[in-house]
């Protein structure tokens, strides 16, 4: 009687015992290991931009608080960009159009290291937008990098 509950706790602890904690281990220094990386590599590498939202509003570190792609005529549109890299000098551009291609404001903003890499911009228009499409393109040190088309709604 005793032999056979003896072999049966040898194999449950030979079983499942030293594994599982070897994988859970394992998979928390996976998970670790990437997120060290991704932090690593929003600070390394070519300057380059990410995680471009659209929104009626800004939240903290100029992160947009209210994402939408519809506006009406009264609202700020928002456009809000991450800037990853090696600080370097350079310049980040939003380019804002009319649906007929007529542009209606072009800004830009320095990148400099030790600077926000979050960089914000915003447009209003005085009378209110007309109701239809417009497109706001950004441009990092001149090349176009992404584009975001939203609407305006009476």
């Amino acid at each position: 009687m005793f032999l056979p509950v003896a072999l049966a706790a040898t194999v449950l602890a030979g079983c499942g015992g030293g594994k599982r904690n070897g994988t859970e281990t394992a998979a928390v220094d996976t998970a670790a290991r990437a997120a060290d990386s991704a932090a690593r590599a929003a600070t390394t590498g070519p300057q380059r931009v990410a995680n471009v939202m659209i929104g009626k509003r800004l939240g903290a570190e100029n992160r947009i608080a209210e994402p939408t792609f519809q506006f009406v005529p009264e609202d700020t549109v928002y456009v809000s960009a991450e800037v990853q890299g090696a600080p370097a000098q350079g310049t980040l551009t939003a380019r804002w159009l009319a649906q007929n291609g007529k542009t209606l404001d072009s800004t830009a903003q320095p990148l400099t290291a030790g600077a926000t890499r979050h960089k914000e911009f915003h447009l209003a228009q005085p009378a209110g937008w007309k109701p239809g499409t417009y497109l706001v393109t950004l441009y990092l040190n001149g090349d176009s990098v992404d584009a975001k088309t939203f609407a305006v709604r009476k």
